[in-house]
């Protein structure tokens, strides 16, 4: 099956380097400011290495992410991988997932800026105020995108660099703090037991997840089959290593990183002093409103595709005569992250976000070997040529049995969602 998308009205103004900061500042998010006391609980001194897992697991994944951009430039990601190798049905479940798991993220992200948002403006501090705060951060995002992917870019390129910058400043005031008497010995390995490890690792899918977002513009990028797995490759790499650099200076230099909290970097740098402390919570909230500028780029993309492609109401895949955005699936993107946002609180939709991504990484790792098959010479398989493929989808299935009862019923119920308004949109299947 061939992708029916015009790709061709849309803009390639992306350069390499805004590809790559679309990648760093969705990884890099708000996973790094919130889950490092739960990764310590689970794993003490140890902590680190579940970033190290992480990256190794999903590894695999990258590459087929990269290896899938190489040969396919439109806009889509893993929904174009998908319908390339299996079919219209296959593709429209896959990319309605993954606009899931970015809608996920999206709300889960918004309210989390808010609430750091609080400690600056004392007004937002009075209960029931984070929420209102949350939705008017979608809709401001979404209205900059409204514009053109060369204005939500532009943001996305200044909070990645400013989130960098705020975490480079507090490793250097971490590091002059370090006790290696911390550092753990052989007699504490029995402590950290292997379900610890497991649930570390599932909490840092989460926080590593974003490589996939990079090839969703793809249609607005310039050279993407080059690009784009470049910034696959370099995001993933860059930010694991950033992670485990940031969990090591905790785990060694704060002893009160086991206490549960919201906040725990900027309980970190407090402790050094009131000015760190300032400072990293104002690099939070740059990191998320990062992460939500970034997901109002991407997670339309998902619509768009899948509603040119002939799946979702065409109208949805509107282009702006002006700016050329699809502006119906940036709006209707905002309403549905805002739905989301009000009922929902930040840690109750990790596990939602990591089993929809799962579904598009197994997706996509699978694609990967059918579209090498189609242009091999043979057409016999060989267990060692696709050794990478077949570590992914087996990682990808890994990150569904780590999910919750609960995590795979909504899942689930986002999906039957996406199913139900293809049926009622009447519209034929490719």
């Amino acid at each position: 099956m061939s992708s029916q998308i015009d790709h061709k009205s849309l803009r390639r103004t992306l350069r390499l380097f805004d590809v790559v900061c679309i990648g760093l500042n969705a990884i890099v998010g708000s996973g790094i400011y919130l889950l490092p006391d739960d990764l310590y609980r689970a794993l003490g001194p140890w902590s680190p290495l579940a970033f190290v897992l992480c990256a190794l697991g999903l590894w695999p994944v990258a590459l087929c992410y990269a290896e899938a951009a190489s040969r396919v430039d439109r806009t889509g990601g893993p929904f174009v991988y998908a319908s390339e190798a299996f079919g219209g049905r296959v593709g429209f479940v896959v990319g309605w997932m993954c606009f899931a798991n970015s809608l996920f993220s999206f709300a889960a992200v918004a309210s989390a800026a808010a609430a750091y948002m609080a400690r600056f403006t004392p007004v937002l501090a009075v209960d029931g105020s984070i929420k209102p705060a949350a939705l008017v951060i979608i809709a401001f995002f979404a209205a900059l995108n409204y514009f053109g992917a060369r204005p939500g870019a532009l943001a996305i390129d200044a909070f990645t660099v400013g989130k960098f910058s705020v975490l480079i400043v507090m490793i250097v005031a971490l590091a002059l703090r370090v006790n290696l008497s911390a550092a753990p010995n052989a007699a504490a390995l029995p402590g950290a037991s292997i379900a610890g490890f497991a649930a570390a690792t599932f909490m840092a899918v989460f926080a590593a997840q974003g490589f996939e977002v990079v090839p969703v513009p793809a249609g607005e990028t310039r050279a993407a089959q080059r690009n784009v797995p470049l910034a696959v490759i370099a995001s993933l790499l860059a930010s694991s290593l950033l992670y485990v650099i940031v969990q090591s200076a905790l785990a060694f230099a704060y002893p009160g990183l086991g206490e549960v909290t919201d906040t725990p970097l900027a309980n970190a740098a407090y402790s050094v002093s009131r000015t760190l402390g300032v400072i990293v919570t104002f690099g939070a909230l740059v990191s998320t409103l990062g992460f939500v500028s970034g997901s109002a780029l991407g997670t339309p993309r998902y619509l768009y595709a899948a509603a040119a492609d002939g799946h979702l109401p065409r109208s949805w895949a509107r282009l702006h005569s002006r700016f050329g955005s699809p502006h119906r699936a940036i709006l209707i993107t905002a309403a549905a992250a805002m739905v989301f946002v009000i009922p929902f609180d930040y840690r109750s939709l990790i596990g939602m976000s990591n089993v929809s991504a799962s579904v598009q990484y197994f997706a996509t790792c699978a694609a990967v070997i059918v579209l090498r098959k189609r242009s091999a010479v043979s057409d016999k398989f060989s267990l060692r040529r696709h050794l990478v493929p077949i570590l992914g989808c087996l990682v990808s299935l890994w990150i569904v049995t780590q999910a919750s009862g609960e995590e795979l019923l909504w899942a689930s119920a986002a999906l039957a969602c996406g199913l139900l308004l293809r049926a009622l949109s009447g519209l034929s299947v490719h």
